[in-house]
């Protein structure tokens, strides 16, 4: 029965998609997010949903949009520049022997992340207003947040002694991908939150945060608990009440160090006194042979998935895998973008993430300026964190083609293009109005 109405869900979507691509958008994340397939056991499991959602969401968006130079900022530049990169990379490493045994890999991650780029510059091309640009933001929060509640509903139900994984056969379905995603979601969750006039989907939107909170420490995963860290910590500080917030943090970790099971304790222990178990020796194997990789292939790396190339790894090992493994993934975004792209590849991402972080800054001090704006200023503090946390959680996690963060990437644009059409309409304003009022000279037109 599950099977039969998701499949019939999805069939009936798909024309609203094509007259309505911003519908589109929204069933898009949902279903990349939630992966409503992966909770049936029949034929539904495996549905092409996302195919079904996708075209015709791409073709409504192309009839629908009438110009297209209002996306030409530079967050949206260097996005199609890494797109371009990533083909080339993938191009080169086809034509070089030795890397022929992760090409199919190769094909599979290469196809993957165009259909993330082609969707991201979609979701450009209908988000246009400020209630679109909420409900985007409201889909991909609740549709991350609900499978925090399902993982917390999980742990509680086996006292923590499990970990949490999200979906199986999904971009999720690993407990370390789970947990940086969900780090990335709380900012998104909390915000909208805050903002919420509605009572119930305020309340909905609480209860997510916590849970998302429960969720990152019940994967077990440390490179989440760090970005956790960060992530309430920022949310802290960008908060309105600190001290509450401080006392409330503090509290939570007391709690959690009092209430956590032992395998729990036991793993993070370790790690905190520098006692590193062969999953951590595992990445510092993993980082060192990546280095070395990269200084034979400085410019285009060895394309998509090189490192867990057997082949590569073992002649660019620096010593042999705890555990007899012949190879490792790169455990990092920054070793996996230096063997994957080079460091052309890796200077493109850090230069756009940088990028995002200096407008971000820059359009919330010039909103002060411009009140009609100032609603952007909630969206700019959870984009920031967000890209925070991808930033400190995946520098011990490889996942630099998580899905998540190229939509941050497009929301910076989006916020861009949005505060562009404010000081626009200001000028309008002033224009037809005859007092002597000016706009203010720190306000100025985003790049």
């Amino acid at each position: 029965m599950r099977d039969f109405i998701l499949v019939v869900f999805v069939i009936g979507a798909a024309p609203v998609c094509l007259v309505n691509p911003y519908f589109g958008v929204m069933m898009w994340y949902w279903v990349s997010y939630f992966n409503p397939h992966r909770f049936t056991w029949s034929y539904g499991y495996n549905f092409p949903v996302a195919l079904f959602i996708a075209v015709p969401t791409l073709i409504g968006a192309v009839f629908a949009h009438k110009s297209m130079r209002s996306l030409v900022v530079r967050e949206s530049l260097l996005l199609g520049a890494i797109w371009g990169w990533f083909a080339f990379t993938y191009i080169s490493a086809q034509k070089d022997p030795f890397f022929q045994g992760h090409m199919s890999d190769a094909a599979y991650e290469m196809s993957h992340i165009s259909k993330i780029l082609l969707m991201t510059f979609v979701m450009l091309l209908v988000i246009n207003t400020r209630e679109k640009l909420r409900g985007v933001m409201l889909v991909t929060a609740a549709s991350l947040g609900l499978l925090a509640v399902k993982g917390t509903i999980f742990g509680l139900r086996t006292t923590g002694e499990s970990r949490v994984w999200g979906p199986p056969d999904s971009f999720l379905s690993d407990n370390n991908a789970l947990g940086l995603a969900l780090n990335m979601c709380l900012p998104l969750l909390f915000f909208l939150a805050r903002d919420e006039k509605n009572k119930y989907v305020r309340w909905g939107l609480r209860i997510c945060f916590s849970c998302s909170v429960l969720s990152v420490i019940l994967t077990y995963s440390r490179g989440g608990l760090l970005g956790l860290a960060v992530v309430l910590g920022a949310i802290t500080f960008k908060s309105k009440h600190k001290v509450i917030g401080t006392v409330l943090l503090m509290t939570a970790v007391l709690i959690t160090l009092s209430l956590a099971p032992g395998e729990w304790m036991d793993r993070m222990t370790r790690f905190m006194k520098g006692n590193l178990d062969s999953s951590a020796n595992q990445r510092l194997v993993a980082w060192e042979t990546a280095w070395r990789f990269v200084q034979d292939y400085p410019v285009t790396g060895g394309g998509f998935d090189t490192l867990p190339d057997v082949n590569v790894f073992q002649r660019y090992k620096v010593r042999d895998l705890p555990e007899g493994f012949p190879s490792t993934a790169p455990h990092s975004i920054y070793f996996q973008l230096l063997s994957d792209q080079g460091f052309v590849g890796a200077g493109l991402f850090l230069i756009m993430i940088g990028s995002c972080l200096w407008s971000l800054w820059r359009i919330r001090r010039m909103c002060r300026q411009l009140p009609s704006a100032s609603w952007l200023v909630s969206y700019t503090h959870m984009i920031e964190i967000s890209i925070l946390a991808f930033m400190v959680s995946g520098a011990f996690l490889g996942f630099v083609y998580l899905d998540v963060i190229y939509q941050m990437v497009a929301t910076v644009v989006v916020i861009k293009i949005l505060f562009r059409k404010s000081i626009t309409e200001y000028v309008t304003q002033l224009e037809g109005n005859a007092t002597s009022i000016s706009l203010p000279e720190e306000v100025a037109m985003p790049a």
